[in-house]
């Protein structure tokens, strides 16, 4: 049940990077641009409308299947994750299960609130704390008082900027991909008019995605140096390096590929090349949270303090 409880992890977190991702994309990519390619914006809006309730229904899903996984988990045996007695130890009994239920409790809401409405920004709210509910669970939740104060702000950070460059990640591909396909209708423009803010935030992403990342990194490792002397540390350490490599791609998207979408028309091959590249940076990124499903499940180093 190991595996099964590493996959719903990993489906968990990619779900909800994307909801709350997706919905912030929304809301600072575009401003004034319904006056200018309309029915790109709302063919755009439409699609983001199917992202954001299926992945809110997958985030839910996916939640709850962690609730089994977890309990065979801890004893041990398959057959506990269909026992309602320890299910409901498990729910009711432990750190874990009180505030895992809050945040199914937000899943479900969540799923409600894509349902009814199209507008971004009550489901951005509703992202931004289902996400961010996730750093009250795993290794930064266990120390108490102020130090636990403190790491949990910090993993939250380091969760909704990782949030807001994946989810981004993931309309910026679809809208790059239909200015291939559609450039005489506004999609290629609108991807153009799309980038620079998507930038900024990437910027404002990556340095605090890297400040709470060496943050968490002394705190559960004791620092750079011990990091290959045990398997969660060499873990990390690959996950560092493709944080490094996903860096390093979106600087070429950034200042070489994106600048071909501003020249002069046509641009389907800019778009194409550009495209390309979300996609690797997409590939990385979901490795990435791959490897954050595994590490959750291991202990820290007991070097770490």
């Amino acid at each position: 049940m190991q595996s099964a409880l590493i996959l719903a992890r990993l489906v968990h977190f990619a779900a909800t990077m994307a909801v709350f991702g997706g919905a912030a994309f929304r809301v600072y990519g575009f401003a004034g641009a319904a006056a200018t390619h309309p029915h790109a914006l709302v063919t755009l809006e439409q699609w983001l409308g199917r992202l954001l309730l299926g992945a809110a229904f997958v985030a839910l899903a996916s939640g709850l299947a962690m609730v089994p996984c977890l309990a065979a988990s801890m004893a041990g045996s398959a057959g506990a994750a269909f026992d309602p007695m320890i299910l409901s130890a498990v729910l009711f009994g432990t750190a874990f299960g009180h505030v895992w239920c809050w945040h199914l409790g937000l899943a479900l809401l969540l799923v409600v609130a894509t349902s009814l409405t199209r507008r971004a920004e009550p489901v951005l709210a509703m992202g931004l704390l289902l996400l961010g509910s996730l750093a009250l669970i795993g290794h930064p939740a266990d120390a108490s008082g102020w130090a636990g104060i403190g790491r949990q702000l910090n993993q939250a950070a380091h969760l909704l900027a990782a949030g807001l460059w994946l989810g981004g990640l993931v309309p910026l591909g679809w809208l790059l991909h239909r200015a291939t396909k559609d450039p005489a209708e506004g999609f290629a423009t609108l991807a153009r008019d799309a980038l620079p803010p998507f930038s900024q935030m990437g910027y404002a992403a990556v340095a605090v995605i890297a400040i709470t990342g060496l943050v968490n990194t002394t705190v559960l490792v004791g620092g750079i140096g011990p990091l290959l002397g045990s398997g969660y540390g060499r873990l990390l350490a690959v996950k560092m390096l493709l944080y490094a490599a996903m860096v390093g791609l979106a600087l070429v998207n950034r200042f070489r590929l994106a600048p071909r979408l501003r020249q002069a028309p046509p641009y389907r091959a800019s778009a194409a090349a550009l495209a390309r590249a979300v996609v690797a940076e997409q590939v990385l990124g979901f490795a990435i949270l791959g490897l954050i499903a595994v590490i959750g499940t291991l202990p820290p180093p007991a070097g770490g303090p």
